[in-house]
């Protein structure tokens, strides 16, 4: 059994983020695994041992301050949550939650211009040979160069949306990984990535200038 936790699901899904743990199990689930997702709203106790996967999304800023007042008394709990293998994907604005100015799991800084960072993006990864698309809307920016933050298996990136729902080989990479980890019988190959196939070659034939390097 895999379980996945959707954290703060009813402060940090401004944009639909929790799509992509809906996704996350249903795709497991065709492998033959048994999936659990729990939604955790604010407030409620996280137990990070019991999960597998946590999923965090975007929000406004206001809702974010609120993520944080909570998510404080968890570092220690974050941390050794990582050092076991623990998968994590944080989307959007709350990648910010865990820089030094927060949780300080990463060694980055944030800062707010004036001006957001709007626009859609193609993001090379060393992971597989085929670019992950997104969009990106935030003010925040943090000061490493990478789009998409790779430590152990906690990724972290500004993308917001349907970003496991639009990359069907960054969805089937983390079913494959946590496959093999939790040491699951069941196949990988079961799942049926059709329709998201579809949309990212659509969403890759318009016009994506903004090729970054991860």
């Amino acid at each position: 059994m895999i379980k996945i936790a959707n954290i703060y699901d009813d402060l940090l899904n401004l944009y639909g983020d929790t799509g992509n743990a809906k996704a996350l199990a249903y795709h497991l689930r065709e492998t033959g695994e048994e999936v659990i997702l729990d939604k955790i709203k604010f407030g409620d106790k996280i137990n990070f041992r019991e999960y597998n996967m946590i999923f965090i999304g975007s929000g406004t800023e206001n809702n974010l301050r609120l993520a944080l007042e909570d998510i404080l008394k968890y570092k220690n709990d974050i941390i050794e949550y990582k050092s076991k293998g623990g998968f994590l994907i944080a989307a959007g604005n709350s990648i910010e939650l865990f820089g030094k100015s927060a949780l300080e799991i990463f060694d980055y800084t944030v800062t707010y211009p004036y001006e957001r960072t709007v626009g859609d993006v193609c993001i090379k990864t060393p992971l597989f040979d085929t670019e992950i698309i997104g969009f990106e809307n935030h003010r925040g920016v943090i000061d490493r160069d990478e789009k998409i933050i790779l430590d152990g298996n906690f990724m972290l990136t500004y993308t917001i949306g349907p970003l496991l729902v639009r990359n069907p080989r960054l969805t089937d990479y983390i079913i494959r990984k946590m496959l093999a980890e939790t040491n699951s019988p069941c196949s990988p190959s079961k799942a049926d990535y059709t329709f998201e196939e579809k949309a990212y070659e659509t969403s890759r034939s318009t016009d994506l200038k903004n090729i970054i390097s991860a």
